[in-house]
């Protein structure tokens, strides 16, 4: 919407008397309530997304989708029944017709549509977004000018498609408001003269932001239609985005609160205002850390691989060895290798896993100790999770289960008033809009009043001879007799289609849960027993003499209006009924000495239902020691599975410890074999070093001997070389003093 569509509006008179049109003001109105809801509606948008598990959030652990789906079972799991009787349980035999009437009439009609559906569609934006709306829709269908059949259903109000008004309680509600999507087809219903100048698919400038990321959904083009009931004019509008009122209905339904929407459920309420709140927001961070912390388990669990470091030289046989089947055996490749280094176990150095097995344990308990946070701060208490102490009695899982259940009932109440809202206005459209004729055959019972059936034509009898001038008398046809309840329809109708019934009858609901059953039979067993009671007492009063029959009526009307506080059903009603009628005729016949027989049958009946409330008290009773010594036994049995689990339980972990310690010490065994084969390689190689340095000196010395060798030989040789070299010298020196001594010739 434009900037003008926030400005604050002082009245509607004033704002139309400044140009404003009635439409312009009212998505004025509109655009203001969505503005006050826009942090709920982010809220609960990411709610839905986390309850449906959205690839976009990738929620490792999806706690919340499972507290969703165990709250539900425990608020709505059973049909709502419709529990219409007189307000105060007087012997009001009109507020009792009026009551058959309107529950006969609101039974057939939740039995035409599924009424669990949207019940559960409603609870279930409940327990996700914060809000859950049901709204009540009637659709006469014409058959020409008259009214033919007559459609009565509820169905669920989409979360983000209920608008409302300003106020901070229910009661004082302005207005509500629906958006539509309408097809074309739609369109033409509502106003044929806009629908054909209309182009639908359109949206607003405001939308178009919103939706620009969001892929279109059907195959018809639509165009957006608020739905807004008004309250304080008691009127119906239809306006699209485009500033055009579509209709204006005054007060279709008549209703008394006018609107059509039960108050909305609401698991989580604020103090300021009716806006809602997400359950989801409550306890997000708690969800954000259990999601990583499962996410981190899930990465450790990844890591939990065997893994080694082992020889280059031996890698072939290790490879071949992975592919080996069992029992199957091969030959190493380099055995000396193998045998020197201690085996298989001392060649291969394992990747430590212990770290990452101790900080796995840590998070599993961390993990349930977030879960038990998130269990008392939504209220799903360890009885509703079916988790007990196997050590407790059946007395104290009984308490713990009741105070488990505390936080729920509030919610559980909420559900139920929303069906008594659902049914109250139900019969209210039954009074105000339903035909007689309709009303009959949905409830099987007179409502039209039909002309009483004409007798039979007599025969026309003949005068007998010998009494000429005397007329025959005629038998006179005997008129049919109508019954004491054919009789009362007038005043009955009269009072339904009146308010007076709202100061006659009570409209209630059954519980919604399957479990108060056993509360249920409980109270019926102690309805039994006081009247087992209540029985014997009035026999006892009875046969005082100065009482006698005069205290009989007077007992069966304290008796009947003790009944009426139970739910005993309409023919246990009907026949106390009976029952007082039958006694209040025989307390005004006069006394004769000849005992009365009406009086005879009723104190009749009155020992048989002492006998018969005797005999149901002591089947009661015996069934009860029955059933306590049955739930006995099963306690002490579930005692001793408990134990026993316990024991197992017990036994498992220390097996699992033992295992852990055993894995502990092959762990540190293997680490001190490492140690070992790590110094007893670093001691071969340093033998291995010291002998080849040895090697090297001997082969050094031998070097220098060989060297000293040749050194001397050519020393030898260079001796007698010098020594040969002298004598030759010796020689010529001698050989040269002979030439000089030799005398020379004359010339």
């Amino acid at each position: 919407m434009s900037e003008t569509n926030t400005e604050t509006i002082q009245s509607d008179r004033d704002a139309l008397t400044s140009g404003t049109t009635e439409a312009e003001l009212w998505l004025k109105k509109i655009q203001r309530a969505q503005d006050e809801e826009k942090a709920w509606r982010k809220d609960a948008q990411d709610a839905v997304e986390a309850y449906e598990a959205d690839d976009d959030k990738a929620i490792s652990f999806n706690v919340f989708h499972s507290n969703v789906e165990t709250m539900l079972p425990a608020v709505y799991n059973s049909s709502p029944v419709p529990d219409v009787r007189r307000e105060f349980g007087d012997a009001d035999p009109i507020g009792k017709q009026v009551a058959d009437l309107s529950e006969r009439a609101v039974t057939h009609t939740i039995d035409q549509y599924d009424i669990d559906g949207e019940m559960i569609a409603m609870l279930r934006d409940a327990l996700v977004t914060g809000r859950g709306v049901l709204r009540i829709r009637y659709m006469p269908h014409m058959d020409g000018d008259n009214v033919g059949h007559q459609e009565l259903t509820c169905e669920r109000v989409p979360w983000d498609k209920f608008i409302r008004g300003p106020a901070r309680a229910w009661h004082k509600m302005p207005w509500c408001g629906v958006e539509h999507d309408l097809t074309k087809d739609e369109l033409m219903k509502l106003n044929p003269r806009l629908a054909s100048k209309t182009s639908l698919g359109e949206k607003p400038d405001r939308d178009k932001a919103m939706d620009q990321s969001k892929d279109p959904t059907g195959i018809l083009k639509t165009t957006r239609i608020y739905e807004i009931w008004d309250k304080l004019k008691r009127e119906v509008l239809f306006i699209d985005d485009q500033k055009q009122l579509w209709s204006k209905v005054p007060d279709p339904l008549k209703l008394q609160k006018f609107l059509p929407f039960m108050q909305p459920l609401q698991p989580v309420h604020r103090v300021t205002s009716l806006v809602p709140v997400s359950q989801y927001k409550v306890y997000k961070p708690l969800l954000d850390e259990l999601d990583a912390i499962t996410k981190r388990i899930t990465k450790l669990i990844k890591q939990l691989k065997v893994r080694g470091l082992i020889d280059g030289e031996m890698a072939p046989d290790f490879e071949t060895l992975k592919s080996c089947d069992d029992g199957q055996y091969i030959a190493a490749s380099n055995a000396a290798m193998f045998a020197s280094q201690g085996g298989l176990e001392k060649a291969i150095a394992h990747w430590p896993l212990e770290p990452t097995v101790k900080a796995l344990a840590q998070l599993y308990v961390q993990r349930e100790s977030i879960k038990q946070t998130i269990y008392e701060v939504t209220g799903i208490s360890d009885i509703m999770r079916g988790a007990s102490d196997p050590n407790e009695t059946l007395g104290a899982q009984e308490i713990k289960k009741q105070m488990g259940s505390l936080r729920i009932q509030r919610l559980h109440g909420e559900v139920e008033r929303v069906a008594k809202e659902l049914f109250r206005a139900k019969v209210e459209i039954f009074a105000t809009h339903y035909t007689d004729e309709n009303l009959q055959l949905m409830t099987g019972m007179p409502v039209k009043e039909a002309a009483p059936p004409q007798p039979p034509p007599q025969p026309q009898q003949q005068m007998p001879p010998g009494m000429p001038g005397q007329a025959p008398q005629q038998a006179m046809p005997q008129q049919p007799q109508m019954s004491e309840a054919e009789q009362q329809w007038p005043q009955v109708l009269q009072m339904f289609r009146s308010q007076m019934r709202f100061y006659r009858i009570d409209i209630e609901t059954d519980s919604t849960i399957r479990a108060d059953m056993s509360r249920n039979q409980e109270q019926m067993n102690s309805f039994l027993t006081g009247t087992g009671t209540f029985a014997t007492a009035i026999a006892e009063i009875i046969q005082l003499p100065q009482i006698g029959q005069a205290a009989m009526p007077v007992m069966v009307e304290v008796y009947t209006a003790f009944a009426r506080k139970f739910k005993l059903g309409k023919q246990a009603e009907d026949a106390l009924d009976k029952l007082s009628r039958a006694v209040q005729q025989a307390s005004q016949q006069p006394q004769e000495e000849k005992p009365d027989p009406e009086v005879e049958k009723a104190k009749v009946q009155m020992q048989v239902l002492q006998q018969k409330a005797d005999l149901d008290a002591k089947a009661m009773q015996a069934k009860t020691a029955m059933d306590g010594q049955a739930m006995q036994a099963k306690a002490a049995d579930a005692e001793r599975m408990a134990q026993i689990a316990a024991q197992k339980a017990h036994l498992d972990i220390q097996v699992k410890q033992m295992e852990l310690e055993i894995k502990r010490e092959e762990l540190q065994m293997k680490r001190e074999a490492a140690a070992i084969d790590a110094r007893a390689r670093q001691e071969t190689l340093a033998h291995d070093r010291q002998s080849r340095q040895m090697d090297l000196e001997f082969q050094g010395q031998e070097h220098a001997m060989k060297s000293e060798a040749l050194a001397h030989d050519r020393n030898h040789a260079i001796q007698s070389n010098a020594i040969e070299i002298e004598g030759m010298a010796d020689k010529a020196k001698f050989a040269k003093k002979q030439m000089q001594e030799r005398p020379r010739p004359s010339a």
